[in-house]
């Protein structure tokens, strides 16, 4: 029944509608503090291309730490109801949104699907602008980046930002299988920007696997900082991890 509901674009724009009135009325209510945002502050003043990226699980308060010029900002999004949901709250940020799924060798059309939202948004990044994904979705494993983002970082030369946040008091929604972190009101938070990756043009299937364990291991290392700066719970990356190098040459992410 819900998911015959949320199947239907009506549901799906009221559901957007009040994650948004959540989203604005938490976000506002919390007390933030900024770690490491020397970089980013640069990327707006010089308007620099940037691909930032953020753990699934973590994508809610994404469009709080990239607080200026949203409008340069497209975010690639799975095809999935769950995505279209996430779609239509990225427009009422009045961000660009490409669709496209993660390859799936079952689904011919999902991975035709991938690589055309892979086209367009290494064509947006060759443009100048700026663009966001989450490494482990749409399906995961949790906190575990795949390739998607480092073969975009290589075929336009745009740097990585790895990103990540917590807050004292949050909600962890162990049974989804990226445990989503939703904040709780009237809290501390914590913004962290990790170091730019830089992706050589020419990088074979080790260079691409390094910086793709690079971006992992950024992303978990703030991660773990913000939970542990502010005392709440420590959320841990699945102990499944991504398959070796050759999936460096296949694999494409959407954040919801």
């Amino acid at each position: 029944m819900t998911k015959r509901l949320l199947s239907r674009p009506w549901a799906q724009e009221v559901l957007a509608f009040l994650i948004l009135l959540y989203l604005e009325l938490v976000r506002h209510s919390i007390r933030w503090e900024h770690r490491n945002a020397d970089y980013v502050t640069t990327v707006w003043d010089e308007r620099k291309p940037i691909l930032g990226c953020v753990w699934h699980g973590r994508v809610l308060m994404a469009l709080h730490g990239w607080a200026r010029q949203k409008d340069r900002m497209v975010a690639l999004a799975s095809r999935s109801r769950e995505g279209e949901i996430g779609s239509r709250l990225a427009r009422w940020y009045k961000v660009g949104v490409v669709r496209g799924s993660s390859r799936n060798p079952d689904k011919p059309g999902a991975a035709k699907g991938g690589e055309a939202a892979y086209r367009a948004m290494v064509h947006h990044l060759n443009a100048g602008g700026c663009g966001a994904v989450t490494p482990d979705g749409p399906r995961g494993p949790r906190m575990r980046a795949g390739y998607g983002a480092v073969r975009m970082a290589r075929d336009t030369g745009v740097p990585i930002l790895p990103f990540s946040w917590s807050t004292r008091r949050k909600t962890v929604l162990h049974k989804a299988w990226d445990h989503h972190c939703l904040p709780h009101f009237f809290t501390h938070g914590i913004i962290i920007w990790g170091e730019p990756i830089h992706v050589a043009k020419g990088a074979g299937p080790d260079e691409l696997e390094a910086a793709r364990l690079n971006l992992e291991t950024q992303l978990n290392a703030i991660t773990r900082e913000a939970d542990e700066a502010l005392g709440g719970e420590i959320v841990e990356p699945d102990t499944k991890r991504r398959s070796g190098t050759g999936g460096a040459r296949r694999e494409s992410e959407a954040p919801a």
